[in-house]
């Protein structure tokens, strides 16, 4: 039987942190294991961890993690005023928190098949190819508004 390590298990290895820099800057788990010379397998083992660690639910949901307390002003203030329905901006938010589609499905009381049209159509109004780029771009745009970086609150 092995025995539970303890202590620093919940900090992030070097190869963790580079890791999760790299994805939340929205960057695909292929592009990060070509930049770092590593196997897709492999990134995705690494951010198993990750997820693990940050008691995160999904990969994409960690570059928005330290907005989860003030989430809906944070969007509010990142977002284009006109540019989402109010139905998909609470699909965002969803998004953000980590929530898959059947979760948002479930919390909004619509169709897993509604979150996924709306996750499209905001993804192309905002000229995005992935919920971990839009994830990353409003942490961004958070950043920009003076809302405080996870990096500067946790020191990672």
């Amino acid at each position: 039987m092995k025995a539970k390590r303890t202590g620093s298990s919940s900090a992030l290895t070097p190869r963790q942190r580079e890791i999760l820099e790299l994805v939340t800057r929205g960057i695909s788990n292929k592009a990060i294991a070509a930049q770092l010379g590593i196997s897709v397998d492999t990134v995705r083992r690494h951010g198993a961890r990750i997820k693990q660690k940050k008691s995160a639910s999904a990969t994409s949901s960690i570059a928005c993690q330290h907005l989860w307390a003030t989430l809906d002003n944070a969007l509010a203030v990142s977002l284009p005023d006109d540019l989402l329905t109010p139905a998909e901006t609470r699909v965002v938010a969803c998004l953000c928190r980590g929530l898959s589609s059947k979760e948002i499905a479930r919390a909004l009381e619509i169709s897993s098949r509604t979150v996924d049209k709306h996750r499209e159509h905001v993804l192309h109004k905002l000229g995005m190819h992935s919920t971990r780029q839009l994830t990353s771009w409003i942490a961004g745009q958070c950043a920009k508004s003076g809302i405080p970086d996870a990096s500067e609150k946790s020191g990672v």
